[in-house]
This record gives C-alpha cells, structure tokens and sequence, in this order.
C-alpha cells in the first residue's frame, strides 16, 4: 500500500475551517473512533490483557502549535484504511460512534493545517504513516496521500494523531481547562463504566456523578426522607428516552443544574455548562426549580449533525419533551417539579446564627477595620428620625458583634461608621442607623431577622456573602452620606425597605 485516497475535490477541504463547531466537539471526533475500535473488537483486547482499558491521552502544547492524541485500541486496519481517509466514507457499520465518515478529516483539518496518523492494528507487523498538507492538496488538487509503511512488532496496537501548524481555531492555555470539564461530561458514561481512561495534559479526566437530594417532601417535614431521582423509560411515537430525572442536593446556577443528552452513550450538544434546560422541564430561568433539576435521558430516534454537536430534528425534540414533562407531572405520588420548587433545606438555630455571624462580620470587613467581639453596653444615642433610643442590655444577654469605628470618605465629605449585630425581635427591622454627633455613625443589623434563615439555606461558602454584604455596606454610607449632605428625608429609603423587606 503506497497511497490512500482522500477522494474528493480538495477545495471542498478548506470549508471546512469555517464551519461552526467547539473544540471539545473536534477533539472528540478523535475520542469517538478510539472507542469504537475498542468497542468493535473489545474481546481480542481483552485476551491480549484481561486488565486493558482504553486510554486516550490528548496533549496540548500550544506554544509549540502542536495537539496530539494517542490511544491504545485496536488501530486501523490495512483493509479499512482508505475507508478512514475518503471523505463521507461510511463504514458498514453506522451504528456506532463514527457512523458519517467525516470526524477525523473534518475535524483535523479545523484545527490544522499539517496533520498525521500513525497506527499500527494488532495481528499486522507494519505501521502505517499518513500526513496531510493542506496547503499542497489544496494547490496540487491531490486526491491520494502517501502511506509511509515500516516494520514493527505485531502486537503492537495503537493510533497517533499529530496536529501541527494549529488554525485559528485552536484553544488558548486558558481553555485547556474548560475544554477539559466538557470532555468529561461528554464521555462521562464510558468514563463511568470503566471503559475509557480519558487524559488531558497528562491528567486523568474524572466522572463527576452528581448526587441527589435527599430530603422529606417539603410539606411533611417530619416523615422520612426520600433519595428524589426517578428513572425514566418514555416511548412516543418513533422516539424514545432512557434516563433519569433529579433534583441536587445542591442548587447550581449554571453548570450542574440541566440535562445532559445522550446518543449511543455520548452527550450530544449539552455538555458541562451547556446543558439542556428546556422550560417544561426545568421551569423559569432563575427560580429555585431551575437550579435544582437535572439529569440524564437517553434519546433514540433522533438524528445529530455529521459533527456530532447537536440533534437536528429541534421542534421534534421540543415537542417529545413537553410530552415527557407532562407524563412525570402525571405523577402524583412522587411531585418532583413541586419539591425542586418550594422545597429549602432546613438549619439548626447555630447554623443559622453562624450564617448571620458572617454576613455581618463580612459587611464589617469591607470598612478595612478588624471587627472585635464588645461587651453590651447601654448606649443612649439619637437616631436619623431624631427620636431618642436607647439600647438595653436586658434587651440583648448574648454579646453583640460591634466593629471598630472606622473613616469613611466620599469625595469631600468624611464620617466616621461602625456596625453592630444585635439579636433583637423577629419583626423588628432588618437594620437600622444611628447617630451619635459630630458625623460619626453606627448601624444595627438584626441578626433575628428572617433574612438570615432564607439566606442560610443558599450560602455555601465565603463568596456568597461578599455581594450582599456589599449592596448592604452601599445602603448603609449612601444614606449617611445624604445625612451629612442635609438631603431631606435621607431616611425614607430605609424606612420603606425594612418593612417591605420584612415581609418577603
């Protein structure tokens, strides 16, 4: 064998660089044929050695403009090897991953404009080299490439795809980790089932399983949990879905929260943060429903781009998932739509108090002062509305989070601000301000208030405070700043807030 055919007019080639499609998209062309030549002759690979598992190692080292990938399946054989180079070659067999003929071609030379394969196929004591310039087939018009064929041990078997001279397609080092986080949840399924090894940059790509909520029915609290994931077996028409529907144990705002869609096990379209989040399904964008359903559906019936980046049959799909979402709302015995809505997750008193511990301690941090624990102290003090007030000890018994004063300038004006945290009543306002003369202030958050207990239930880590506690912060000196200014009811603001607040 001295030359392969890529038998096609070679301008045909250079549209191929424009058109629309994502790198993981082009990456896993490659990963699709690793699998399926390890799925095609899985039972050889596994006499060879009973432990094999496929490995896809994918490199990228951009500064060098070259992308290489390398696996250890089958490799191609000499009898279907001008069929993995003709363009829109079908193989026989379409029913796997590689079911267009185009992957390879399509998406090397997306990437690329020098591209090679090297493989050598178990059982066959040659290895064959194919580079293709895309400038000289363009040039020359070629329609065959040159195989390079040399002696190797025969149980050898591997494939090697070397990109270089990288289009303006390629990714940036910035990518690599995003590209990363969308491989493995395209090829999560095999990744899962112990199938495939997928590495990146010499790092092992891991399935991350999401777990469901585990919780009682939101309005029976107090009978026994239930674990809220269904399985799904669906049939309309000539479509099909397999799956499962789920609600987080954790709301996601934009990656974890959606579907992801399947076609002979791989995710088409929807992958890491471009899940499927059909309305039907998932409610509004935004609402607590939205942040908490997910899942996995396994369609058939529909057909998908030749990239393999997307189903095509849109209204179809649209209107298959409507009556979906209509069979699980049939469902009266497992209200899963009404739990991902109303359900919020419940807080011991300490976790809570902690919470409004932090918040305000963080509303505090953004004055650059340290915040100290004061003792209570009866302060009597005039507020904006110029009523006396007088804040008891009696009134408070627990210690009260009380910053150091600190400078605060605005342009020309400077006035001095701490805040304070007191465990007051329930219905009380949710802050309040007071002046103790001579432009210095302090303000008073009430850490009993409802906020908090709402606020408890989506604050997972230090960066959810910062936004509020900053809006806070900004009501607090924007108010004090009008004061200074003499603006005439600088307070009614604050006034309407707290009790519209109060109330939500």
């Amino acid at each position: 064998m001295n030359k392969v055919s890529i038998a096609t007019k070679p301008l045909v080639y250079s549209t191929f660089r424009y058109i629309s499609n994502h790198v993981w998209h082009a990456i896993g062309e490659y990963v699709d044929n690793s699998i399926q030549s390890y799925l095609d002759h899985q039972e050889v690979l596994k006499e060879i050695n009973p432990n094999n598992k496929l490995t896809v190692a994918i490199n990228f080292d951009i500064d060098d403009d070259i992308i290489t990938i390398r696996d250890n399946a089958f490799g191609i054989e000499s009898s279907k090897f001008d069929r993995a180079f003709e363009l829109a070659n079908v193989p026989l067999d379409a029913s796997g991953l590689n079911e267009y003929g185009m992957g390879m071609k399509v998406s090397s030379i997306w990437l690329s404009n020098l591209w090679s394969v090297e493989t050598s196929a178990y059982g066959e004591a040659t290895k064959r080299i194919v580079t293709f310039d895309l400038d000289e087939v363009v040039s020359k018009e070629e329609t065959e490439l040159n195989v390079v064929e040399k002696p190797c041990d025969a149980n050898l078997h591997y494939t090697i795809i070397t990109l270089k001279k990288l289009s303006q397609n390629k990714p940036n080092g910035r990518q690599i980790s995003t590209i990363i986080k969308h491989l493995g949840s395209i090829y999560t399924k095999f990744i899962r089932n112990n199938i495939l090894e997928l590495q990146v940059n010499g790092e092992v790509v891991e399935d991350a399983e999401l777990k469901p909520l585990v919780a009682a029915y939101w309005k029976t609290p107090e009978e026994n949990p239930i674990t809220w994931r269904k399985d799904i077996d669906f049939k309309a028409g000539d479509y099909k879905v397999k799956g499962f529907i789920g609600i987080l144990s954790k709301m996601s705002t934009n990656t974890d929260n959606g579907f992801l869609l399947f076609r002979r096990n791989k995710v088409i379209g929807t992958s890491y943060d471009t899940k499927y989040r059909p309305k039907k399904l998932c409610g509004e964008v935004g609402s607590p429903r939205y942040k908490r359903i997910y899942g996995e559906l396994e369609l058939e019936g529909f057909s998908v781009s030749f990239t393999k980046n997307s189903f095509t049959q849109d209204a179809d799909l649209e209107t298959f998932i409507e009556l979906l979402a209509d069979d699980l709302s049939r469902d009266k015995s497992f209200k899963i739509f009404e739990q991902a809505q109303k359900y919020t997750p419940t807080k011991n008193k300490v976790e809570k108090k902690n919470v409004a511990h932090k918040l305000v301690n963080t509303i505090a941090s953004g004055l650059n002062k340290p915040y100290v624990i004061a003792k209570p102290a009866i302060i009597k003090q005039e507020d904006l509305f110029g009523t006396p007030r007088e804040i008891q000890p009696a009134k408070r018994p627990k210690p009260q989070i009380e910053t150091k004063e600190s400078p605060v300038s605005i342009g020309n004006k400077k006035f001095f601000l701490s805040i304070g945290a007191e465990e007051l009543r329930v219905n009380d306002p949710f802050y309040d301000i007071v002046s103790t003369g001579n432009g210095h202030y302090r303000s008073v958050i009430n850490l009993k208030h409802p906020f908090f207990e709402r606020f408890s239930s989506i604050a997972e880590n230090e960066k959810d405070y910062e936004p509020v506690s900053s809006i806070i912060r900004a009501m607090i000196i924007t108010e004090i700043k009008m004061n200074e200014e003499q603006l005439k009811d600088s307070n009614i603001f604050r006034m309407k807030f707290n009790e519209i607040f109060g109330n939500l």
